[in-house]
């Protein structure tokens, strides 16, 4: 963490949101006291886990340790991709994102004004057939490449499901984490955000989707719904010994050659934290230049991709970069 505020505190970025915090009886409370001593730097959102979804009680259990959760000083709900395309209930079925039993929990979070940053689905790509063409070519294909899985719902699936509980539960905020999996399709996605006005979305990780869109065409989505996105990033403090931090029979996409910093090795921390740097100097690089040969910041389409620079005027940036998150987030002041 330490490190991490090192980077932060190069590249100017006032604070961080911890999307991976515990539940109640998890690693929450270590997160809330590492806040206590940066107030102004850590944002600490709780993640749904479902590792416990085939217990008769889980779905009031949920609630209850939202309610908890909230007592005790966080500021909003992680829900990962995991719902609707890997999690089974206790009959074996998929648990689908609008199935009646999450309501009570969906309608807490509004009712405690906890906003829910919800992962659905991938990139619709993934459900293409992996040809020469594909963007995702030789990257992760068991995790990205979903055609003729028929344990996989549609990707239209998963965004009717995510639809249908923005529709059913108008006071809850949603940010949807990656541009919604709609980055591909902006004028889609401006749609959404016509019919639902509790759903935002952040631009982590998918620079290498829009970023492949012509860079004025950008620049007009950005300056059309300006008051519905969020900067994001998707990074991660990898630290040694978390080798296997979920159950891979529920999670089976967690990346066995994920790699992992010791905090002890200098030399390893160092190129790390020069790494961590450049993530955030590349991703303001494209927001806020228009230059030819920009680099994806998440490496996540590869080292050979390069964008072109969307360039926003600076009023966007303001709502983009710190007023959104203030407005949706609790407790955030500006800085």
């Amino acid at each position: 963490v330490r490190a991490e505020l090192e980077v932060l505190d190069r590249v100017g970025v006032t604070t961080v949101v911890i999307l991976d915090a515990g539940g109640p009886a998890g690693n929450l409370n270590d997160w809330l006291k590492l806040r206590q001593k940066h107030p102004k730097r850590l944002v600490v959102f709780w993640k749904l886990d479902f590792r416990g979804v085939k217990d008769k009680a889980f779905f009031e259990n949920i609630v209850r340790d939202l309610q908890k959760g909230a007592e005790m000083g966080v500021q909003g709900v992680k829900v990962w991709k995991d719902l609707g395309m890997y999690v089974r209930d206790d009959a074996g079925d998929l648990l689908k994102a609008d199935d009646r039993r999450l309501d009570p929990f969906w309608k807490k979070c509004g009712e405690l004004g906890l906003p829910v940053l919800i992962h659905t689905a991938d990139e619709k790509e993934y459900w293409h057939p992996l040809t020469y063409n594909s963007i995702h070519f030789g990257l992760r294909t068991e995790e990205e490449q979903h055609y003729g899985n028929p344990r996989m719902p549609s990707w239209e699936e998963l965004i009717r499901q995510r639809d249908a509980v923005l529709k059913r539960h108008p006071k809850t905020t949603f940010i949807g984490a990656h541009m919604g999996s709609q980055g591909h399709d902006l004028k889609q996605l401006e749609a959404t955000f016509a019919k639902y006005p509790n759903f935002y979305v952040d631009t982590s990780a998918r620079h290498r989707v829009f970023g492949r869109l012509n860079p004025p065409a950008v620049r007009a989505f950005f300056e059309k719904n300006q008051d519905r996105i969020l900067f994001g990033t998707d990074g991660q403090v990898l630290i040694k010994g978390r080798k296997k931090p979920y159950d891979i029979s529920i999670y089976p996409t967690e990346n066995p050659n994920q790699e992992y910093v010791d905090p002890s090795n200098a030399a390893a921390l160092k190129i790390w934290h020069e790494r961590a740097a450049q993530m955030y100097s590349q991703s303001l690089q494209y927001f806020e230049t228009d230059r030819l040969d920009l680099t994806d910041p998440m490496r996540s389409g590869g080292a050979w991709l390069r964008l072109a620079g969307a360039k926003l005027p600076s009023e966007v940036l303001e709502k983009f970069y710190h007023a959104n998150a203030e407005k949706v987030i609790p407790g955030l002041k500006k800085p």
